[in-house]
């Protein structure tokens, strides 16, 4: 997985781009309900917010996460949720 660090401009965002064929329906289930999923199973993303939810797009063979601020660490859940790194795309 690449990480992008740092800012480009005043504003933050973030996304990633993972095939379906790449992720179990569990863990679709569980992206989708994503700040529950991580407040109740995981004390890494214990202070997770609903207003930190990302955006998901799920398309016919892709689903697509995005946020304009990116305080949920989503790289961390998924990779906590078992997603292999190089499997997931940095959308722009």
């Amino acid at each position: 997985m690449k990480i992008r660090n740092g800012f480009v401009s005043n504003s933050s965002s973030s996304s990633f781009i993972i095939n379906k064929k790449d992720i179990t329906v569990e863990q679709m289930d569980k992206i989708e309900d994503h700040i529950k999923y991580a407040k109740d199973n995981f004390s890494q993303l214990s202070n997770a917010d609903e207003e930190w939810r990302w955006k998901i797009e799920d398309n016919k063979d892709t689903i697509i996460l995005s946020t304009w601020m990116d305080n949920f660490s989503m790289d961390l859940f998924l990779n906590l949720i078992g997603i292999d790194e190089n499997k997931i795309e940095i959308g722009d």
